[in-house]
């Protein structure tokens, strides 16, 4: 926590929690109200690193601290205000690296999404508008006073114009991909994706020229998280966008974790008929496909996820992989063997696949797979053997070197 002991931060959250009636969970403040408001511990650490870079006194690091939270959250509330406008609840999160305004209520028009958005950066321009007045009319000679607004002047100017950098999760990002979905659907989100990765990568680039390389690092990171973002949602559709599927299926969703199935399964097939492609559609059908399979209608289930392969969550395609195994499938099996292995690496995916290979005349791999299912304990190696899909590699020399080192 640069200069400052942690007690030190203890005993002020401390006071101010009493003084203000706010209240910690889990390490977290909360600042109850109609835009509640919970600051996380790692905040008062960045702060702090901030205040240490610019001022490295006990008196600058606090007074950076204090600049950093009214700053920030000066910056959320104009971003929640405006929500609150539009009859959204909004509430108010602040991180290691700023601000997080999330609200939910009635569907908003890409207009009223669009000034949630940039009332933030405003705010913040206000701030340094304020900050820049009160310094043009102050008499008051004081060097503290002098100290504080230069330093509120220098922060809300430098980050509402740096926020503004057409790359996500900044709030120009956001601009960004809010006009180009209002004008191109799915598209412009996905251009906004992966024009915003490049940009970052450009930015990060320039940063690097300028010897900043911290500021650097942050815009290569927001161009990773933009890629992998693009890379994950190119199969977004439409419907993936529109709030009352989003809503039903988190309702379902709900249902599902409760355990209430018939209501559950109601619902995603709802989304299923509303949709024919897309990540809901995709997600029902996975929900859809385990509660077939709980009830041992393997057919169904196998036959809904057959066609989404490339589209399925790691436990869907491990049941895929089952599933194929059991319809013989065998090469849809050694496709996904690696995959499913790393995420269920059991004696039963191992032999699974190594059947598979064998099945495919791949001795080799047959072999491989078989000596890593032996590894795990407790296999009967010579019934293993004398199974149908091992008869046509038995004799095969690659697959009797696994088949010595096993003996």
């Amino acid at each position: 926590m640069g200069a400052l002991p942690p007690s030190i931060f203890l005993c002020l959250a401390g006071t101010y929690c009493h003084l203000f009636n706010f209240r910690v969970d889990e390490e977290m403040i909360v600042i109850p109200g109609r835009i509640p408001v919970v600051i996380h511990p790692f905040f008062w650490l960045v702060a702090a690193l901030i205040g240490w870079i610019n001022d490295q006194s006990l008196v600058g690091v606090m007074t950076w601290i204090g600049i950093v939270f009214f700053s920030v959250l000066f910056h959320e509330f104009g971003h929640a205000l405006t929500a609150v406008a539009f009859r959204q609840k909004a509430n108010i999160q602040l991180v290691a690296l700023g601000g997080l305004t999330s609200y939910d209520g009635p569907k908003l028009k890409f207009w009223q999404q669009f000034l949630i958005v940039l009332n933030g950066p405003l705010f913040g321009f206000l701030l340094f508008l304020f900050a820049t007045l009160a310094r043009a009319y102050d008499t008051t000679g004081s060097v503290f006073l002098h100290f504080l607004l230069v330093r509120v002047q220098y922060a809300n100017l430098i980050w509402s114009i740096a926020n503004l950098f057409p790359v996500l999760p900044l709030d120009g990002g956001q601009l960004l991909r809010i006009v180009l979905e209002a004008g191109f659907g799915p598209r412009g989100y996905l251009a906004s994706l992966i024009g915003g990765a490049v940009l970052a990568g450009l930015f990060g680039l320039g940063f690097c020229l300028l010897q900043a390389y911290l500021i650097a690092a942050f815009f290569f990171l927001f161009g990773f998280q933009s890629f992998e973002l693009w890379r994950k949602s190119r199969s977004v559709t439409k419907q993936d966008r529109d709030d009352d599927l989003r809503h039903l299926f988190g309702d379902a969703e709900e249902a599902f974790q409760a355990g209430k199935k018939m209501e559950a399964e109601h619902l995603f097939v709802e989304i299923r008929k509303r949709t024919s492609t897309g990540l809901l559609y995709a997600a029902a059908t996975q929900y859809l496909a385990f509660l077939h399979m709980q009830r041992g209608q393997k057919e169904e289930a196998y036959q809904m996820l057959l066609p989404l392969e490339t589209q399925l969550a790691d436990e869907a395609r491990c049941l895929l992989h089952q599933l194929a195994a059991d319809h013989s499938n065998w090469e849809l099996v050694a496709k996904l063997s690696i995959d499913c292995y790393q995420l269920a690496p059991t004696q039963a995916t191992a032999l699974r696949n190594a059947r598979a290979f064998a099945f495919l005349h791949q001795p080799k791999f047959a072999g491989g797979w078989l000596q890593t299912a032996w590894q795990a304990g407790g296999l009967d190696l010579k019934k293993v053997l004398n199974e149908e899909s091992f008869q046509a590699i038995k004799l095969d020399p690659d697959f009797q070197h696994f088949i010595h080192a096993m003996r």
